[in-house]
């Protein structure tokens, strides 16, 4: 069983970004020019509480979206939504709970992404008690560049480990357009570039998120998870289990690695894949089900 279709093409997108419609240091325009320029096909503009709607210019996608938010001060927890491909305006205040604003999301028939939680303090029991969002920002650049709190990757392993499958984002969550810029996106296999398809691959799993390194394909067979990679220093295959002494792949003399394989332990509940490259950089894989 294949992970990725061959036969389909691969789109870049950053579906967290800024403007000056809300908190952004650039126009709209300037944004997507920007973001074209670096060799992106589509981004999602989210300004706080304002709705950018669709457009699509000289083979360039844009998906509307918002991001709402609610921030405690007093209990110092924060929960920032995302809303993908929404239709039209939402509006939320003060007053709204997170689940409520989910359930808006949902209703105007977007994915509801949960935001940078590691920067937002929440805990992982926060996470679980809400319902109905497709996935977590593992990665966010503006928090790591500013904040030093970028990556949430623990909350999809121990979620997983509870039964709680969520879908692993990167983003920019551009504001500065200088640190936080191009330093997480997505790769997404769809057939053709239309907010259509583009959001249907997203429901289906069917992309990676990455700081630079490529996985080509994820392909399990008898019981074994391989995977393609561009040149990396280091594959790693993430499971529920405590310990597990063959899910590191790291060649001895220190040479590059585009591939790896993990034999699928009995107690596996689920397997994802995770790769270093010489610089640091990083990509994720979705979880992957046992």
């Amino acid at each position: 069983m294949k992970e990725f279709d061959n036969n389909m093409n691969w789109y870049k997108g950053n579906i967290h970004t800024h403007t000056k419609l809300s908190d952004g240091a650039v126009s709209p325009e300037q944004c997507i020019h920007i973001y074209k320029e670096k060799g992106y096909d589509f981004i999602c503009i989210t300004d706080h509480r304002k709705f950018y709607p669709d457009a699509k210019k000289d083979d360039f996608l844009v998906i509307g979206g918002s991001e709402f938010h609610i921030n405690d001060f007093d209990e110092r927890r924060a929960y920032h939504i995302v809303g993908l491909g929404i239709d039209r305006e939402i509006y939320t205040d003060d007053t709204f709970s997170p689940q409520r604003i989910i359930d808006e999301v949902n209703r105007q028939h977007g994915l509801a992404i949960l935001a940078h939680p590691s920067w937002s303090l929440l805990t992982h029991d926060d996470l679980i008690s809400l319902r109905n969002y497709i996935g977590i920002e593992i990665w966010n650049s503006v928090s790591d560049a500013y904040s030093g709190r970028g990556l949430s990757i623990d909350y999809l392993d121990v979620l997983a480990s509870k039964g709680v499958f969520k879908l692993a984002f990167a983003v920019d969550d551009t504001h500065f357009y200088q640190r936080d810029l191009g330093g997480g996106y997505i790769m997404v296999n769809s057939p053709d570039l239309n907010r259509k398809s583009i959001l249907d691959a997203i429901k289906k799993g069917r992309f990676y998120c990455s700081q630079g390194p490529e996985i080509k394909q994820i392909n399990i067979e008898n019981g074994i998870l391989n995977v393609e990679t561009s040149p990396v220093k280091k594959i790693s295959f993430m499971t529920g289990l405590f310990f597990c002494s063959d899910r590191i792949y790291m060649d001895e003399d220190g040479e590059t690695l585009t591939k790896a394989s993990y034999e699928i332990k009995p107690d596996d509940a689920f397997v994802r894949v995770e790769c270093t490259d010489e610089h640091g950089k990083r990509a994720w894989s979705q979880i992957i089900r046992c």
